[in-house]
């Protein structure tokens, strides 16, 4: 499944981007407010882990890449837990950041998600110190619905704050 989208294409990850995986999860601005699992994933494992979400059902994940130069510019992906209910989330590589990626790529697949995955809600959680994801979600037309405490994203103890933003399929 590919999708384009003006100036984007999305498509679902190869081998061959494995270097653009490997500088995301050395980023410390996406280290930062992506959520992690406790054993971190080597770029190799990660590519891997979106294939099997695309071949289970259970999410896809996309490749934000430029149209032109084929460039990785980022990440996208909704989860679908099979209750009419999915989770979308994203991360933009430094270079990308700023010139609207994000949203347009969030656009994109919400559309996509709503017509192809039979969901009545989309899901955007993001840290509540995080006011780039806010202005994503708000500009994606995902209403703030509420404030939650998630236990921190980086297994630690503590807990963090996290805006749920919602979109309903009209």
């Amino acid at each position: 499944m590919e999708i384009t989208a003006g100036k984007l294409h999305l498509r679902p990850w190869r081998p061959a981007d494995a270097e653009a995986v490997a500088q995301a999860l050395r980023d410390p601005e996406i280290r930062r407010w992506a959520t992690r699992t406790p054993e971190e994933p080597d770029e190799r494992t990660w590519i891997a882990d979106r294939a099997a979400g695309w071949a289970d059902g259970s999410s896809a994940s996309f490749a934000i890449t430029d149209t032109t130069a084929g460039e990785v510019l980022g990440h996208v992906r909704v989860r679908t837990p099979g209750d009419g209910v999915g989770e979308i989330g994203y991360w933009i590589l430094a270079g990308a950041r700023g010139r609207g990626v994000a949203g347009h790529a969030v656009d994109a697949v919400a559309r996509w998600a709503f017509a192809r995955l039979d969901l009545s809600r989309l899901d955007l959680r993001h840290a509540a110190d995080n006011p780039a994801s806010c202005r994503v979600a708000q500009k994606s037309g995902f209403a703030l619905a509420r404030l939650l405490t998630e236990p921190s994203w980086d297994g630690g103890g503590e807990t963090v704050e996290v805006h749920l933003h919602m979109l309903s399929h009209a």
